[in-house]
């Protein structure tokens, strides 16, 4: 028996411990999620930076969408749509152009009055004048401290635009947009119908067109309306105060009828404004805590009873919306357009409930909004 060597086997490697890959689909979700969250900062992006150029296209589509039935009715008597969109145009620029012209005198008034404001309110209010007094205090010490060694206070002198360019500047821009939204505003009108039917009909199937031919249609119809009651609401609530103003005897009557009316369209934060303009100006032209606090006191009774009454019971079964999401709606759409974007943030609200509404995956957010 021969001696042999018998060598051990040879011990295989460790395999590597490797972690088990997420299923497919949870990669897919991940990658959805911030495709998602991209395409939601793109749209801010695009928002904000484009304002200049979103806001009188939405501003002209939400007008024609008031517009709209009355283009329709002169279209019934016989006057054609271009035509109907040029007269509906003419009468709502004109009528803004008369009512401009006709306050500007007293709002001018009231805007040269405005540096005396201060020294008014410093008399007739000893607290506004004790605080008065202790910021002019303040700010005496903080030129002592900030001034040099000989006394001398540092002047910074920045040269810039003066008034006259910067009020050019802003009526020119203003100019510009008007221009712009009445050439929108005429083209919506007269051929608005005409481009959607031409979009809807480019749908192969025939369910989709019959869908978003009905969408379209709630859209026109349920805005047209909701804008219409608002506007009459807020025109009588115009009214309204500009005769109780008129009886508490305070100047300008009619301005503030008007500005009551316009802000109006701003929910919750519009009326909250014109009290505080209210009670300023009746500080300015009353003595008296009574004559003082009627005005405004007087206008927040016709906002109660306008907001809790009046417009829920005519405007509520039509088009409910969330209180809450229409204050953020307001906010947000203030941070991204100004003014003029709160006066669209209630109508923007309610097209995209609608919208939400129509579609089965975003049913959930529209039931959050309504």
């Amino acid at each position: 028996m021969s001696d042999r060597t018998i060598d051990p086997p040879l011990s295989e490697p460790p395999e590597p411990v490797t972690e088990p890959l997420p299923p497919a689909r949870h990669r897919h979700n991940a990658v959805a999620v911030a495709t998602m969250g991209l395409f939601v900062i793109a749209l801010l992006f695009s928002l904000y930076f484009g304002r200049d150029v979103l806001l009188p296209i939405m501003l002209a589509l939400i007008l024609s969408l008031l517009l709209r039935p009355c283009v329709r009715g002169l279209y019934r008597l016989g006057l054609p749509e271009g035509l109907g969109a040029a007269v509906m145009v003419v009468l709502v620029f004109g009528s803004v152009l008369i009512g401009v012209y006709t306050l500007s005198t007293p709002a001018v008034e009231w805007v040269n009055r405005m540096p005396r404001v201060l020294h008014e309110l410093e008399f007739k209010l000893g607290d506004i004048r004790e605080g008065i007094q202790r910021a002019r205090e303040a700010s005496r010490q903080l030129e002592q401290i900030t001034s040099d060694q000989n006394g001398a206070a540092r002047e910074v002198v920045v040269r810039g635009p003066s008034l006259a360019e910067q009020v050019f500047t802003q009526v020119e821009a203003v100019i510009a947009n008007v221009v712009i939204l009445q050439v929108l505003l005429y083209f919506f009108l007269a051929r608005g119908r005409q481009s959607l039917e031409a979009l809807i009909g480019t749908m192969r199937d025939v369910d989709d067109r019959v869908h978003y031919a009905m969408v379209a249609a709630t859209v026109q119809q349920n805005i047209a309306a909701y804008l219409a009651t608002i506007t009459v609401i807020n025109f009588f609530l115009g009214v309204a105060t500009a005769l109780a103003m008129w009886m508490w005897g305070l100047p300008n009557a009619a301005l503030w009828g008007t500005l009551a009316g316009l802000i109006n369209y701003i929910p919750f934060i519009g009326p909250a404004v014109v009290t505080a303009i209210l009670f300023l100006v009746s500080v300015l032209s009353f003595d008296g805590l009574f004559n003082i606090l009627g005005p405004p006191l007087t206008f927040v009774a016709l906002t109660t009873l306008e907001g809790n009454f009046l417009t829920p019971m005519i405007v509520g079964r039509r088009l409910a919306l969330n209180p809450i999401a229409v204050f953020v709606s307001i906010l947000f759409w203030g941070w991204m357009w100004g003014i003029p974007g709160a006066l669209l943030a209630v109508p923007i609200l309610a097209i995209l409930k609608i919208l939400f509404d129509a579609h089965e995956p975003l049913k959930p957010i529209g039931a959050l909004l309504g």
